[in-house]
């Protein structure tokens, strides 16, 4: 198997629809008796109709990879991910759940929002942001910590070898992406 066909498997795999949902779900196993209605709330908004939105993109023509690697066709993605994202987080705060399933999508919708900002001028890495995010939390939630760490420190660096050998991004897009997961994950680990 070539390179180019691991790093491909890996970016699949450890896409940020993946490790988003993921992550979700361990914090509402970890921290919800009810975790059942959180978790398909979380995966439906936060997951399945940004996932389903960036395959129709592609399979329509309207962007050039279903990961959107062009800045300028990340718009109109960014936007009804939002709203998706906005909606989820508006659910998740009516339903009755534990405080850290909302707070880990209403920081998660405040990010987004920085990203698209910040992608009018730099095109941000959401592979690495989303991977640097996981790293960090998941320990949190796995029952050895230190072992959390290693498995969260390995998808991350997995992921951005991933990105960057199939030359997705350039170094500073991916330590862009890994600087803004990092703070995301302290924010959301701080207010849990």
């Amino acid at each position: 198997m070539s390179h180019k066909a691991i790093a491909t498997a890996v970016s699949e795999v450890f896409s940020p629809f993946v490790l988003s949902g993921l992550l979700v779900t361990i914090i509402a196993i970890s921290t919800d008796p009810s975790w059942g209605l959180p978790v398909a709330v979380s995966l439906i908004f936060i997951v399945a109709i940004p996932l389903a939105l960036s395959i129709w993109l592609h399979r329509t023509g309207r962007t050039t990879d279903r990961f959107i690697q062009v800045r300028k066709q990340r718009t109109p993605f960014y936007l009804a991910t939002l709203l998706s994202f906005i909606i989820g987080a508006v659910s998740l705060n009516i339903i009755e759940t534990s405080h850290e399933v909302p707070l880990a999508i209403n920081l998660s919708t405040a990010m987004l929002i920085v990203v698209i900002l910040v992608n009018l001028k730099l095109k941000v890495s959401i592979h690495a942001l989303v991977s640097a995010l996981f790293a960090i939390v998941f320990p949190f939630y796995f029952t050895n910590a230190a072992s959390g760490f290693v498995i969260g420190a390995g998808i991350w660096a997995c992921t951005v070898w991933s990105r960057y050998t199939l030359k997705r991004h350039s170094a500073p897009e991916l330590v862009t992406g890994t600087l803004f997961g990092i703070v995301l994950a302290f924010i959301y680990l701080s207010m849990r």
